[in-house]
C-alpha cells in the first residue's frame, strides 16, 4: 500500500512540474498563431477574433515578454488576417512574420 501512495504521489509531482511548461504559450519571446475561420485566429487551440487577439497579445506582451508573432500555415491565411497580424503588431510594437519569414507589418500597397 504504500508503494502506490509513493508512486501516486510521485506521478503528481511529476505532473505539477510538467504542466506549466507544457501550457506555456510564449517561448523564446516568440508566439505562434494559425488562420482559423471568419477571419478569426487561432492560438494553442483557442480561437479568437481580432479585438480577442490584441488584448491577449498586449497581456502577453506585458506578462511574458512577448516580442515577435509568428503566423503558421500563412498560404491559408486571408488578406484580412494577414493585415490584422500587421496591423496589431504595429500598434503593440511587436515583430510580425509568416512561416516563410516575410514581415506583416507593412502594410500593402
Amino acid at each position: 500500500m504504500k508503494r502506490v501512495v509513493t508512486k501516486l504521489l510521485s506521478g503528481l509531482l511529476v505532473l505539477l512540474v510538467a504542466l506549466p511548461v507544457l501550457a506555456k504559450d510564449v517561448r523564446d519571446g516568440q508566439l505562434s498563431l494559425e488562420p482559423a475561420r471568419d477571419d478569426r485566429f487561432s492560438v494553442n487551440g483557442f480561437t479568437m477574433g481580432k479585438a480577442e487577439l490584441y488584448g491577449y497579445l498586449s497581456e502577453l506582451k506585458s506578462s511574458e515578454g512577448l516580442q515577435k508573432i509568428v503566423l503558421k500555415r500563412s498560404k491559408k491565411a486571408t488578406d484580412a488576417q494577414r493585415s490584422a497580424i500587421g496591423s496589431i503588431a504595429r500598434a503593440l510594437e511587436l515583430e510580425a512574420v509568416d512561416a516563410d519569414g516575410v514581415d506583416l507589418r507593412a502594410p500593402k500597397p
